[in-house]
């Protein structure tokens, strides 16, 4: 399904049963960017009667975005630090909403995407369903390298896929108390209790892409710092096979000085020294890897839920409110009884 060309809502009945937030974590005041958050809030309204519209926005240049708030229908304009991070102004924005679905848009994107059709879709599967180009294998090493660092972080990185993200309430509580909830809020963590929807873009859409070089960069260094513990494992299984061949090199040297009488001079000396050097680095090494590895383990926390979905479903609150009900009426019923006379 491709979200190519906008629905007219206006045929379709308001619905009083949610409440929706749509957050821009990083408006440019710019007239363009303007008219669509409006064009938006107007397609937003027809089809949701409770809604909110959050724009987060530098604190010197806040008069710019004054006039939006009287254009704009329920629109809240928060400010922020002059200089704050892309991905930290997208989970102010979603903190700040208290809508039970969430969507998290781009002024840019908004022209190849259907909000409308996000956000019920998002609603109707309750999972989260983010908007993505045609997938096509990316030919830029720093991409390419993103993609495969994201892959063994944990995180769904692809550079195909836009900033638009629309989330259920529970599922962006979730996110919001990960560890990094900049990254878990731009590319959702590879987990199965994080369900993710694929919607492409319509195809011969222009989406401009505003991921530039130093954000990219950002981007690889949290990725690394994320592979911490598989580096780590990775350090520790070769130092530890550096301390068995330490070790064994030794036991070799020992032989040949025991076994062999002509041996080259300065050999045994250099051969020794070489062994306990390669046994020493490797035990040393080995022991700090584990004990990062024991104090990252006692501080991490799986902030997901550990459930992954619930199959059956049963209504037991429901069975009981009727269970008594009826033992009221009864109640009710001998009461009412007069005593014969």
């Amino acid at each position: 399904m491709t979200t190519a060309d906008h629905v007219p809502v206006s045929s379709a009945k308001p619905r009083h049963d949610i409440l929706v937030s749509v957050c821009f974590g990083d408006l440019s005041a710019s007239p363009c960017a303007f008219d669509a958050v409006a064009t938006l809030g107007l397609e937003v309204a027809a089809r949701f009667r409770f809604h909110e519209i959050i724009v987060v926005a530098d604190e010197s240049h806040k008069d710019v975005y004054l006039p939006l708030i009287h254009r704009v229908e329920n629109l809240r304009l928060f400010t922020v630090r002059n200089g704050t991070a892309f991905y930290r102004r997208r989970v102010i924005a979603a903190e700040e909403a208290i809508g039970d679905v969430v969507l998290l848009a781009s002024a840019t994107e908004l022209p190849g995407v259907n909000a409308v059709e996000l956000i019920e879709r998002a609603a109707e599967l309750q999972s989260a369903v983010l908007v993505t180009r045609s997938s096509k294998p990316t030919s830029r090493s720093i991409g390419a390298m993103l993609v495969f660092l994201g892959r063994m972080a944990g995180f769904k990185v692809n550079m195909q896929d836009l900033q638009t993200l629309a989330l259920p309430r529970t599922l962006l509580n979730q996110l919001l108390a990960h560890s990094d909830p900049d990254l878990a809020l731009r590319f959702p963590p590879r987990d199965a209790r994080v369900p993710l929807v694929l919607v492409g873009v319509a195809p011969g859409t222009d989406v401009r892409r505003e991921a530039g070089l130093r954000r990219r960069l950002l981007l690889l260094q949290t990725l690394l710092v994320y592979m911490a513990p598989r580096l780590l494992m990775a350090v520790t299984l070769t130092s530890a096979l550096l301390a068995i061949f330490g070790f064994l090199f030794g036991l070799y040297t020992l032989g040949v000085w025991f076994i062999q009488e002509n041996v080259a001079p300065g050999w045994l000396t250099l051969s020794a020294a070489i062994s306990l050097t390669a046994f020493f680095l490797g035990v040393s090494t080995t022991g700090l890897s584990l004990g990062l590895q024991q104090l990252l383990s006692r501080t991490k926390q799986d902030s997901l839920d550990g459930t992954v979905s619930e199959v059956n479903r049963v209504d037991l609150f429901g069975q009981v409110a009727s269970d008594l009900n009826i033992e009221l009426e009864r109640s009710r019923g001998e009461s009412n009884r007069t005593p014969a006379a």
